[in-house]
């Protein structure tokens, strides 16, 4: 492994682990593991700028090829369904001219076509983690460029969640229904990645948004989840199916007119009414959709075939 303790170079790498190109930031920065970019002493996150390299996710792996492509695991998701990985790659760092997944076009450690959404989000999105975007570095690989941000100096607890609820829905910014959005989230309230957000007035994207901060962070802290739960509407529950009827629930209070145009009515909690909140969530974006929604728009039908299960499930639990 290189020594990593702190670079201005970021070199760029084929799959067969031939360095084709580099970058050269304008200050050294100390990558973060498993995330694509670093800190400078200034403070300063480089998005795009590298990372070093464990694993991506694949759909069809060519195993037993000069590149030596391994798959390491399987996933849950039908639209990337394996981890697999390129081991004479394992621990370099750069940037390296295969996507990290395969339904975006990013190249593994940098920021391709979908990131750039960042700068417009960055105007509009209040509730960004960033201060301010200091720089845009472009780099050899096309549609692909590194951003050089401050994030805010900013304190926060699970009131400040509840804060950032009511801002998406009622200023109808969305996300992809399963993103790990916990994850993103700076100071209980605040968004470090702004740039997979989307405008939609539409409720099975409200729903969808929610739900992903929700199962998120029942993922991540049962603790947090019930509290932010108990703040919204004095009871929670950590059955997973609920985390759903919570989504909705959240829609309701703060978009209650949507809710009644679309005839929301989850006072009844029921498999009918959980069977229409997963219709609703299914329609929505999932992560694969948010760069080209047409390419895998089978998804939607494949989740909406599955479900039927969820349902069976629900019912044979009451």
């Amino acid at each position: 492994m290189e020594d990593i303790r702190g670079t201005d170079i970021v070199p760029i790498y084929n799959k067969e682990g031939e360095k084709i190109g580099e970058v050269k930031l304008p200050e050294r920065i100390m990558p973060i593991p498993a995330r694509r970019g670093g800190y400078s002493q200034s403070g300063i996150y480089y998005k795009g700028s590298g990372i070093v390299y464990r694993n991506h996710l694949s759909n069809q792996v060519q195993s037993g090829t000069q590149t030596g492509e391994q798959v390491i695991g399987k996933t849950n998701l039908i639209y990337e369904q394996y981890m697999a990985c390129y081991p004479h790659l394992v621990r370099r760092f750069g940037i390296f001219t295969f996507p990290h997944q395969p339904v975006f076009t990013d190249c593994e450690g940098g920021c391709g076509k979908k990131e750039q959404k960042i700068v417009e989000n960055q105007k509009i999105f209040s509730r960004s983690a960033i201060e301010e975007i200091v720089d845009v570095i472009p780099i050899s690989i096309p549609e692909h460029y590194i951003y050089a941000y401050r994030l805010k100096e900013v304190k926060g607890g699970i009131e400040d969640t509840m804060l950032l609820l009511e801002y998406v829905l009622t200023n109808h910014f969305n996300t992809a229904w399963d993103k790990n959005l916990w994850e993103d989230i700076y100071a209980y309230g605040y968004v470090r990645d702004v740039a997979d957000w989307f405008i939609s007035e539409k409720l099975h994207h409200k729903i969808g948004t929610v739900f992903a901060l929700l199962n998120s962070l029942y993922r991540a802290d049962l603790s947090l989840y019930a509290r932010l739960l108990l703040k919204c509407f004095g009871e929670y529950s950590f059955k997973r199916y609920k985390i759903l009827y919570y989504s909705a629930l959240m829609v309701k209070k703060y978009c209650p007119a949507l809710s009644e145009e679309e005839h929301l009515n989850v006072e009844t909690w029921n498999a009918e009414v959980y069977e229409r909140l997963l219709t609703l969530l299914f329609s929505g974006k999932a992560c694969c959709h948010l760069e080209d929604d047409e390419k895998y728009a089978w998804v939607r039908g494949y989740y909406n075939k599955i479900k039927i299960e969820y349902v069976e499930k629900f019912r044979n639990k009451q």
